[in-house]
């Protein structure tokens, strides 16, 4: 009869099972290596630009966010023009690089915790009746803490804005942009020269596939709404978001493709682009009589 006080008991701190040493160290290398891991997600951090008062720019970018990053990477290809991206946050942590932890950038420094006011008539069942709406406050936006889902958006609504007379938004003229943007790297839908026809194959932005634990359940799922009309289709986007199916993301290799990832840190070394973080524009500076602006007011590092 085994004693308690002799037993191996894996909650506590002791480990009394006999050992020729082997196995110790097999688990011990194996911890070592996953916490060594994070380090191979490089986050290629480079330090702010030297910008002072009164420094002259051809453009401002406010927010250094989902669009923020893409300007000022497609607008200082332009090597003539000097190019300001100010952002309030920081720079994205090791979490939001993961996508398995995004909620662990949830509620932090890197997001404005915004809360929708209780209209009294939508979300009643909720406390106070106002819904958390997590937006990230660091390079990258809210493409650095959101979900990834990478949805184009319905065919109509663009024709709709075209009917309306914005005539750049045209839905072919739309397609074309995305497909500039895009770079898909799911290797199964390559293979359907429909599907891969449909993305575009050479953009900075990753359109992927997560791969799933679960498969069998959510395919359970979608057979469910394909027997009440709810037709799976193979690809959402291609489908003109009608439909059922697994959605498209913006990750690859093992971690997030935000646009401070994909747009923003490969032409950090341009010299004509400026980045600053943990800068608060608070006030946009226009000429009284041109009506033009001209400049802006920050607070950074508590200070205007």
């Amino acid at each position: 009869m085994t004693s308690k006080k002799n037993r191996s008991d894996i909650n506590g701190s002791v480990c009394l099972s006999p050992s020729t040493g082997v196995a110790p160290q097999t688990f011990a290398a194996a911890i070592q290596f996953f916490t060594a891991a994070q380090c191979l997600l490089h986050q290629n951090i480079q330090p702010d630009d030297e910008v002072t008062d009164n420094s002259k720019f051809d453009f401002i970018i406010i927010g250094g966010g989902s669009a923020g990053c893409v300007l000022a990477s497609r607008l200082s290809e332009v090597k003539k023009w000097k190019v300001l991206l100010i952002e309030a946050g920081s720079h994205p942590p090791i979490e939001s690089a993961i996508p398995g932890l995004t909620g662990a950038v949830f509620g932090t420094k890197n997001d404005w915790k915004y809360f929708t006011e209780n209209n009294k008539v939508i979300d009643q069942a909720l406390l106070n009746g106002s819904v958390y709406w997590p937006r990230g406050k660091m390079l990258g936006g809210s493409s650095s803490i959101n979900a990834m889902f990478y949805v184009r958006g319905n065919t109509y609504d663009y024709q709709r804005w075209y009917d309306a007379g914005n005539k750049d938004w045209h839905p072919k003229i739309v397609a074309n942009y995305f497909e500039k943007a895009e770079s898909l790297q799911d290797q199964k839908l390559l293979k359907d020269p429909s599907i891969r026809n449909f993305y575009g194959r050479n953009g900075p932005l990753t359109v992927n596939t997560f791969n799933g634990t679960y498969r069998d359940a959510s395919k359970k799922v979608l057979d469910s709404w394909d027997e009440i009309g709810i037709k799976t289709v193979d690809d959402l986007n291609k489908a003109n978001v009608l439909g059922s199916g697994i959605s498209r993301v913006t990750a690859g290799d093992g971690r997030r493709a935000s646009t401070d990832y994909t747009y923003l840190n490969p032409v950090r070394n341009r010299d004509n682009l400026y980045v600053l973080t943990d800068t608060l524009v608070t006030k946009v500076l226009i000429d009284k009589e041109t009506k033009v602006a001209e400049g802006v007011e920050v607070e950074r590092n508590g200070a205007n």
